[in-house]
């Protein structure tokens, strides 16, 4: 089976997820031809590049201020005026498409190859995305954020245009409109240490929230904490504090080990602290209504702790066992491609060049 990916490239989420994916695919002997996303300033991460033929193209921005708030009139008028160059990116997208004839194309939620649908009534879709979960009548109701929520609405609809929803949560549900599934994780982060030490691992996307944390750190001397963010200056830490650079797969290894873990409201990262049965506290970038939401849904569920700064004093002691939803991801995946799988069987790869459309 021949499978073609769009992949959101904001974050590493959404990349995490179309990794695991493509491991379930490959054990069934499909194969993953390319995958579309949208280029980034600073580049795509090279795990990603280095694992998939990546077909980059311009796409929507979040525009973020110093201090890592959403800017959300700053990401609706920047993403207007590039208009011109998405329609050129969406036309090279549905170029491409039509020319390899994929048996289906999974998207990650990335809103031009959702939109690319409209234009190909004979190619399959399935979307996946945490996203999907949360305009249902069963996501827990957060107050505020009109227009991000509209937002939010609007995309949803955009990446999953003619497709198979595949809604990720922390727990499970039910709702016929989806087909509810566990988060997509790394294999890495599924294997468990049975040594613990003592010290509490922290993920920050935001320098700004270093503070409050060194400040919590100095209230609270006799907590070991590990902090892993991405810093422009120097900080004055206390003697307990100990502060990395960011380092996926270092971080991924002390997580097995730690006593607890503070991360932000992304969800990735939360899922994994979950999986590893780290109690949880989360801290959302401020004005992020995606990571706000996250947070408290997992906080109505008992598996996280929230608040706007860190606070090592709200730390939960313990965390719930989410083993039986989390382990059913394959069983679940399985459910997903099967009707697809069965349609074509499987295919063995043609070893030629995929051409890329360079010049569309």
């Amino acid at each position: 089976m021949k499978v073609l990916f769009g992949v959101q490239s904001e974050g590493n989420g959404h990349i995490i997820q179309s990794l695991c994916v493509q491991d379930h695919l490959r054990s069934h002997g499909a194969w993953v031809a390319a995958v579309f996303a949208a280029r980034k300033p600073k580049g795509l991460p090279r795990f990603f590049t280095e694992e998939f033929r990546v077909i980059e193209h311009e796409g929507i921005d979040i525009a973020f201020d110093a201090e890592g708030r959403v800017r959300v009139l700053r990401s609706i008028i920047g993403n207007v005026l590039k208009l011109p160059r998405l329609i050129r990116s969406l036309w090279r997208i549905v170029r491409i498409i039509r020319r390899e004839k994929p048996d289906v194309v999974v998207n990650f939620y990335e809103p031009l190859v959702g939109v690319s649908a409209l234009f190909l009534p004979g190619i399959r879709y399935i979307s996946f995305g945490h996203q999907y979960a949360m305009t249902l009548d069963m996501y827990p109701r957060l107050e505020g954020f009109p227009l991000q929520k509209l937002i939010l609405w609007v995309t949803n609809l955009a990446t999953s245009l003619r497709a198979k929803k595949v809604a990720l949560s922390y727990y499970e549900f039910r709702d016929d409109s989806v087909i509810p599934c566990p988060p997509l994780l790394r294999n890495a982060s599924r294997s468990r240490s049975d040594q613990r030490q003592e010290f509490i691992l922290a993920y920050l996307m935001n320098e700004e929230l270093l503070g409050s944390l060194i400040a919590s750190a100095i209230r609270h001397p006799e907590l070991r904490v590990e902090c892993f963010v991405r810093t422009t200056r120097h900080h004055e830490t206390p003697g307990n504090l100990t502060i990395h650079g960011l380092d996926g797969p270092r971080f991924q290894e002390r997580m097995k080990t730690c006593r607890a873990v503070i991360c932000s409201g992304g969800f990735a990262t939360s899922a994994e602290a979950m999986l590893q049965g780290k109690p949880l506290l989360m801290v959302p970038s401020p004005n992020h209504f995606e990571q706000y939401a996250n947070c408290n849904d997992a906080h109505v569920h008992g598996l996280a702790a929230w608040s706007p700064g860190v606070d090592l004093g709200l730390l939960p002691k313990s965390q719930r066992d989410t083993d039986a939803w989390f382990s059913r991801y394959g069983e679940i995946l399985d459910e997903v491609f099967r009707p697809f799988l069965k349609a074509v069987g499987p295919k063995v790869p043609q070893e030629t060049p995929f051409r890329t459309d360079r010049n569309g």
